[in-house]
């Protein structure tokens, strides 16, 4: 039954994403469509979510390698870059709780769609980053690095910066950027929220 629910939201998502490309055909404005772009990003994340939930035997827990490997090559997919980007993971966590993947998703689709759209402009090629592992009893670090140099955004109040700094906080974690040598996040999860 609950595979099922999975493969019904997984489905109404995807007619929702659908609906918001064929409606931004008619968007002249490039800031507009930019934003249904990101919009369509966030959705095709969660679809995702769903439709492993849909194929998974645990429904309580995804796989967080394999499904961040899937999200990170639809994200690059999206972005069509001319230049290659090496997107290696070191990943020593098995799953997550259904219920935090979610936040947990949206946050690497924030953090993935700003590397692809700013920080590898002058670069020949690209590479990104991502490890995570249990630091202790109770808490679980995630790392995302970029080897470029993102562009400021134009206010300090960035959609994108909110909705990172709302979801970590939503996973009881906390965050530090850094720009030294690329572009580096670093978060900290405590163990029960996921």
């Amino acid at each position: 039954m609950l595979k099922e629910i999975h493969h019904l939201v997984k489905n109404n998502l995807q007619i929702i994403t659908s609906l918001l490309r064929l409606q931004s055909r008619e968007i002249e404005n490039q800031s507009s469509l930019e934003h249904f772009k990101e919009a369509i990003d966030r959705i095709s994340a969660m679809t995702l979510i769903h439709n492993q939930m849909y194929q998974s035997k645990d429904l309580d827990r995804i796989a967080l390698e394999p499904y961040f490997e899937s999200l990170s090559k639809n994200i690059l997919h999206s972005y069509a870059l001319d230049i290659p980007v090496d997107i290696p993971f070191d990943i020593k966590i098995d799953h997550a709780a259904s219920n935090n993947i979610v936040p947990m998703a949206l946050i690497f689709n924030e953090l993935m769609s700003n590397s692809f759209k700013y920080a590898f402009q002058n670069k020949s090629s690209g590479a990104i980053r991502i490890k995570a592992n249990q630091t202790g009893n109770k808490s679980i670090e995630f790392n995302y690095a970029d080897n470029g140099e993102w562009i400021e955004p134009a206010h300090e109040d960035s959609f994108g910066l909110e909705l990172i700094e709302a979801l970590t906080e939503q996973l009881g974690g906390t965050v530090k950027r850094s720009t030294t040598g690329g572009t580096h996040y670093s978060f900290i999860f405590e163990s029960e929220s996921l």
